[in-house]
């Protein structure tokens, strides 16, 4: 229960036009298999190149993450991966896609 509290807690500190950039992100790397170096060619702005990276980051440890960032930065990107694990179905995505 705790945990689901959690979760909720950190979708709301995203705004939801981040989280469709974060699932948009998600899809396009690992349903359709881009690479990153592909992807960030096609990202058009901050935002989007920012989005893309927190996505890149589910590659790596978080240890090792931890390691390179900050903690307000840390803490966003694992606020971000955490709903990122939470919208992901066993068919690849949610249906917002």
């Amino acid at each position: 229960m705790a945990r689901l509290m959690r979760a909720s807690q950190q979708d709301n500190l995203l705004s939801e036009s981040m989280k469709v950039l974060l699932r948009r992100w998600f899809y396009l790397k690992f349903v359709q298999k881009k690479s990153t170096v592909e992807l960030m060619a096609t990202a058009g702005d901050l935002r989007n190149k920012n989005a893309l990276s927190i996505v890149a980051l589910l590659d790596v440890d978080e240890q090792m993450i931890s390691q390179v960032m900050g903690k307000k930065q840390l803490s966003f990107v694992q606020n971000c991966h955490a709903y990122l694990k939470g919208s992901v179905t066993p068919a690849g995505l949610d249906s917002g896609l």
